[in-house]
């Protein structure tokens, strides 16, 4: 469990880590969010000897629109800007997408937008469609967009120990107003999206129309 306080993190519970031997000995655990994962990483399993890069994913699922906001892949990339490294996120586009175009094209993607040089670090939210890696077309500079959420249910349940638990349920469509140039847009086409996120979420639009309302307030 943790709070917020200012800017310091107040952590009630500790994050946890450990090493998987059996499998290879540069793999860790961690009991936290992917944030943490990528916190504990930098600042102390890697603090001498960062890495270049922060890729998060391959997770099942693609990233796009509005319903990033509730994205671990995208807040553990994300994280990774916040300690000043270039970060990208590669999704899978569904739970059962073993073909995808993502798994075999992404080393080729990622290597390609890293030898692009930024003015700063920047976080790169990557999306396959799902469809052979043969099949995909090119890969496009893409802006958010709305995407395809339109709706949030919460369902309750009792597991078998009779504990409470609740899932999230989102309702999606295909049809909701998304620019050509958006990421679910170019994805629906068959394309490989890559779309620069930064920190700053200014509504500009109303951010002009606040002030101009405070000044003739005033």
């Amino acid at each position: 469990m943790a709070r917020s306080r200012g800017r310091n993190r107040i952590i009630r519970s500790a994050t946890n880590w450990a090493s998987k031997p059996s499998r290879s000995e540069r793999r860790f655990g961690v009991q936290g969010t992917p944030g943490d994962c990528v916190v504990m990483a930098v600042r102390h399993l890697m603090k001498d000897a960062p890495p270049p890069v922060v890729l998060s994913g391959i997770n099942r699922d693609a990233n796009l629109g509005g319903e990033t906001m509730f994205s671990s892949t995208i807040g553990a990339a994300m994280t990774g800007l916040l300690l000043g490294l270039p970060s990208s996120t590669c999704p899978r586009p569904s739970p059962t997408a073993k073909t995808s175009a993502g798994i075999p094209r992404a080393p080729g993607v990622i290597r390609r937008l890293l030898a692009i040089s930024h003015e700063a670090p920047t976080c790169l939210n990557v999306n396959f469609r799902d469809c052979d890696a043969s099949a995909a077309g090119p890969l496009t500079v893409t802006r958010q967009g709305v995407g395809l959420v339109e709706g949030i249910d919460v369902i309750a349940n009792v597991d078998p120990r009779g504990i409470d638990y609740h899932w999230l349920r989102f309702h999606q469509r295909s049809a909701r107003p998304n620019a050509p140039d958006s990421e679910t847009a170019v994805v629906g086409s068959g394309r490989v999206s890559v779309t620069p996120r930064h920190f700053d979420r200014t509504d500009e639009r109303t951010f002009a129309t606040l002030a101009a309302g405070l000044r003739e307030g005033a």
